[in-house]
């Protein structure tokens, strides 16, 4: 399964030929990038530009939190 609690939004823009997809994931199981092609394929796009942006919390500071909620 590539996405279980995350999304994706397609932006486009046929007048120009250009389409802009977003995919939120979270956990560390989910790899968006495997969508790259399926989406590349689907739209028939001639090129490709990724951009990862990491955001959310950081993995070591979400078990301190987890420890915190566990403690108390």
């Amino acid at each position: 399964m590539m996405v279980q609690e995350s999304h994706f939004s397609v932006h486009t823009w046929p007048e120009a030929g250009y389409a802009a997809v977003d995919a939120f994931t979270c956990g560390t199981k989910c790899d968006p990038l495997r969508a790259v092609e399926v989406f590349k394929e689907g739209l028939r796009a001639d090129s490709v530009e990724v951009m990862e942006i990491v955001r959310g919390v950081r993995e070591s500071a979400q078990e301190e939190a987890q420890a915190l909620a566990v403690a108390s």
